[in-house]
């Protein structure tokens, strides 16, 4: 199963193996959600006991903030792009990702 499939390839390849380990070792969680949100990933997983949800709950942090620094497309280190004319919703990109974003978008406009 993969997690981040509706996501770009930078927040996967980074991502994915950390959420994969934390089901296999953890088997009695669920994603309830996964979702990005301003620009960061948002990752909702509920255990049925208070200790692996403490545990849950600060590996998710972890990988929540560093997706508010890597580009979701490449994997570089990015910034937070906030949602405007060019950019239909808030990413996580570097420079580079940016402005092939705001190219397609622009070209998806004049056609």
């Amino acid at each position: 199963m993969i997690i981040l499939e509706k996501f770009g390839k930078g927040w996967r390849d980074k991502f994915e193996d950390k959420l994969q380990t934390l089901f296999s070792k953890l088997p009695d969680i669920t994603l309830n959600n996964i979702e990005r949100y301003k620009g960061m990933l948002r990752i909702n997983i509920q255990s049925l006991d208070k200790g692996t949800q403490y545990i849950v709950d600060c590996v998710t942090y972890v990988i929540e903030r560093e997706s508010v620094r890597t580009c979701e497309l490449c994997g570089a280190y990015g910034f937070r792009r906030q949602h405007d004319e060019w950019m239909l919703e808030t990413k996580c990109l570097c420079l580079p990702c940016y402005t092939i974003e705001i190219d397609n978008t622009l070209s998806q406009q004049n056609k």
